[in-house]
């Protein structure tokens, strides 16, 4: 990567590179099996400002982890160039079904993340239609329904996030404290004494009421248009 990254440079290419992870297939191990691995490889380079991440939904998938979370990583390091869009079944092999083909919920929070953060950058569908597609109609269909899944997945996050059920559900279990706030940000040795001083009402705290199930539930009704 060094050497790419110098040849486009003595080039005046001015290329940048996005990586892309997977854990497996064609071989048994692969070396970089992660957008983590990537990460973290590019944090070596010589010329890593021009290296980036291209994150593919099945190959997250197939080493049984959270794709929207590898995003965010990416996303938060500066290093989302690309992302590749497909449908994957868990443990089985590389499939690139039509996005939104498996797992809408997880589809919905990578789209909402992406169009919360205003990521710019390529939509790619790395995705292939069923075997059984035979006829150009049924293709076609297929290649639409990728970025028809998108759109509609964008309309559902601005209704999700505009939804006052869910700003109720979100508001209590993400309380504002300004005292607790305040003991955030850059170390000093200020804010390290007031934490370790600070007294926790342990009981209170375990009491709070938590309503995750009635949030996820929302979401569901939201997804399948059912909501009040």
């Amino acid at each position: 990567m060094d050497f790419l990254c110098e040849y486009s440079i003595a080039q005046g290419y001015d290329y940048k590179f996005a990586l892309e992870a997977k854990p497996n297939e064609p071989r048994g191990d692969i070396y970089m099996p992660t957008t983590g691995a990537m990460l973290g490889f590019i944090a070596t380079l010589k010329h890593e400002a021009m290296v980036g991440v291209n994150p593919e939904v099945a190959h997250e998938t197939i080493a049984g982890l959270n794709f929207y979370h590898a995003v965010a990583q990416a996303l938060e390091a500066g290093k989302l160039f690309h992302i590749d869009l497909n449908g994957q079944k868990p443990g089985r092999f590389d499939q690139d079904l039509r996005f939104g083909q498996e797992d809408a919920k997880n589809a919905f929070f990578l789209v909402r993340m992406l169009e919360n953060y205003g990521y710019k950058g390529s939509l790619h569908f790395d995705a292939h239609p069923l075997r059984t597609a035979s006829d150009d109609a049924d293709i076609l269909g297929f290649a639409k329904g990728c970025m028809r899944s998108y759109l509609i997945l964008k309309e559902k996050a601005r209704i999700f996030d505009a939804d006052p059920v869910v700003q109720e559900l979100l508001a209590q279990l993400n309380p504002t404290c300004t005292e607790s706030e305040a003991l955030l940000g850059e170390y000093t040795p200020e804010r390290a004494a007031a934490i370790q001083s600070k007294q926790f009402d342990v009981d209170g705290i375990t009491a709070q009421a938590l309503p995750y199930e009635q949030l996820d539930q929302r979401l569901f009704d939201i997804l399948m248009g059912v909501q009040d």
